[in-house]
């Protein structure tokens, strides 16, 4: 290095640097601190000065009261809407029907078919409709989902999708060629109903 060469002026490129031998303290600034007995972070107020002349320019046009205070019209919450959405108004709600079908039997000459109970959930909050049969041990059948949850196209009209209108106690209900009989519900099934007025 020649003489007189100063550290500040070597070039910015990695392995260039130089430790300031000024420095004597390496620790980490604090961050947090404890305030009324909660971890807070510290924070430093900057100290700015009040321009008064923006300040009146911002109150002009601002209605004021008799004591010269601005008065301004009640804030309206938007944030909840009046008419509740779909997905609000029945979030977590689930109708609960008893179904049933027949499945065919081919094998076993000492039975033609074979009744196969099902339970139907409609979920209010986006339409959809999933079916699946309960297990039962040792009942020599396998017990599956027909049904995953989504919306059922009806099967004269793929463009409309079945609602909780269609679905009534003792009605068909065509899932894909396999009919299923509905023959019960819950008890809140029943009161969702009787509130719609059906």
């Amino acid at each position: 290095m020649q003489s007189g060469y100063l550290p500040k002026q070597l070039p910015f490129l990695p392995g260039n640097t130089y430790a300031d031998p000024t420095i004597t303290r390496y620790h980490k600034t604090q961050l947090l601190g404890v305030k009324d007995g909660m971890m807070t972070e510290k924070t430093v107020n900057l100290a700015e000065e009040v321009d008064p002349e923006l300040l009146q320019s911002m109150r002009e046009g601002v209605p004021t009261g008799l004591d010269g205070i601005p008065t301004r019209k009640p804030q309206v919450n938007d944030a909840i809407p009046k008419i509740a959405p779909k997905w609000l108004k029945y979030d977590r709600q689930v109708l609960k029907f008893s179904a049933f079908f027949q499945e065919p039997v081919v094998e076993d000459p000492n039975e033609n078919y074979r009744v196969r109970h099902c339970t139907m959930l409609y979920y209010l909050e986006d339409d959809t409709l999933h079916i699946v049969e309960p297990r039962i041990e040792n009942s020599g059948v396998p017990q599956v989902i027909f049904l995953k949850r989504h919306k059922l196209p009806v099967l004269e009209d793929q463009s409309k999708y079945y609602t909780w209108r269609d679905l009534d106690v003792s009605q068909n209900l065509n899932v894909y060629g396999r009919i299923f009989r509905i023959c019960d519900c819950d008890e809140f099934t029943r009161r969702f109903y009787a509130e719609q007025g059906v």
